[in-house]
């Protein structure tokens, strides 16, 4: 998507409530750092930052920023965006410009493919650990995900950043012993046989003890009010 472009204007203010208005009016903050020159304070259109964060590339994407005013056009990548966690609505941008001929270290995610004979066979379970590793490679060389087949895994088998594919457009950064998924043996919920006749005997036992205190108690709060009156009542009958 690097031939894609998406307008920007430069804004003066800042400030929560400049940014309040901002997306008031359909826009949202956004800054550009990189490229060795200061941060350039811009506003930009959400709808177009979500389309390329809902591409398959993502936030990988490569994009030109174009300056309104101007014929200034610099290409770019999403480096950080902040959602509403409420409504879902994207609330600020901040861009990262991007060399073509220069290599950059960016996050790719990991796709499992295939169906393992452990879990079709043996009934495992198929546990993703890791779920995206760092790679270097040239900005237009970016992979959009690295394919792992997991076809071949039994029950116990695991596999590793080692065993990711490799290509000579990137160099996997990340540690190559790191797992990335495992083949787990099915769950065995084991439940421990009670004794003969406890488990029937605790709830007996248990129960006309609470019944008994109850009665005690009961009784105890209906035999006080008649000593009370029987003690006011005795000067009367002397009286």
């Amino acid at each position: 998507m690097k031939d894609v472009v998406v307008d920007v204007a430069r804004r003066e203010l800042i400030g929560k409530n400049v940014s309040r208005r901002l997306r008031r009016s359909g826009s949202i903050p956004a800054v550009l750092y990189g490229g060795g020159k200061d941060p350039v304070i811009l506003q930009v259109d959400p709808n177009r930052i979500e389309q390329i964060l809902r591409s398959d590339s993502g936030a990988n994407t490569i994009f030109q920023l174009n300056l309104a005013g101007t014929d200034q056009r610099r290409h770019v990548m999403i480096r950080e965006y902040q959602v509403d966690p409420l409504a879902g609505k994207l609330l600020h941008a901040d861009f990262l410009r991007i060399a073509m001929d220069e290599a950059i270290e960016v996050e790719v995610p990991i796709r499992l493919t295939g169906e393992s004979a452990g879990v079709k066979l043996d009934g495992g379970i198929l546990e993703p650990v890791t779920r995206t590793v760092r790679v270097s490679c040239l900005p237009g060389d970016i992979p959009e995900s690295l394919v792992l087949d997991v076809s071949a895994m039994k029950i116990n088998d695991h596999l590793s950043v080692a065993d990711l594919p490799k290509s000579d457009k990137f160099t996997l950064l990340s540690d190559p012993g790191l797992i990335v998924v495992v083949c787990a043996p099915p769950n065995k919920e084991e439940v421990a046989a009670p004794a003969a006749g406890a488990e029937a005997a605790a709830p007996a036992a248990s129960e006309p003890e609470v019944i008994k205190k109850g009665k005690q108690l009961a009784e105890g709060e209906e035999g006080a009010e008649p000593e009370k009156e029987k003690k006011g009542g005795k000067p009367e009958a002397k009286k």
